[in-house]
C-alpha cells in the first residue's frame, strides 16, 4: 500500500534529521492505514546517549496515548542500532525503511 509513498516519508525523515547538523539522523513514524505520519524524532544523542531519532520518534509516539502500533512503519535515514531495533520490535511497530545501511555509514565514517 505504501508502494508510491515510500520516497515521501523518507524525505521527511531526512528533513528532520536536518534538525541536528552535527549527528544527522532523523526517523518517521506512519500509520499504513491513513498513510499519516503520526511521529518524528531526530537523534539527541548529545545530551543522551540513547536518544537515536528512532528512540525519539517511538517516544513522542507513546506520548500520544495512541497504542495502535502494529499498524505503524518507522522510516528512519539510516539501519536501526541494535538498541534501536528492539526498541522498534518492543513496541510493536511492525515494519522498518531505512536509508543508509550500518556497513554504508562505517565506510563513510
Amino acid at each position: 500500500m505504501l508502494e508510491n509513498t515510500h520516497e515521501q516519508f523518507m524525505s521527511r525523515a531526512i528533513e528532520v534529521a536536518k534538525e541536528n547538523p552535527w549527528d544527522p539522523f532523523g526517523a518517521v513514524i506512519v500509520d499504513r492505514e491513513t498513510k499519516v505520519i503520526v511521529s518524528e524524532g531526530v537523534n539527541r544523542s548529545s545530551g543522551n546517549p540513547i536518544l537515536h531519532g528512532e528512540i525519539d520518534a517511538i517516544n513522542n509516539y507513546a506520548a500520544t496515548g495512541t497504542s495502535e502500533w502494529s499498524r505503524l512503519t518507522l522510516y528512519t535515514t539510516a539501519e536501526p542500532c541494535p538498541m534501536c531495533m528492539s526498541a522498534i520490535l518492543w513496541s510493536g511497530i511492525s515494519s522498518v525503511v531505512f536509508g543508509a545501511s550500518i556497513p554504508t555509514l562505517m565506510k563513510l565514517g
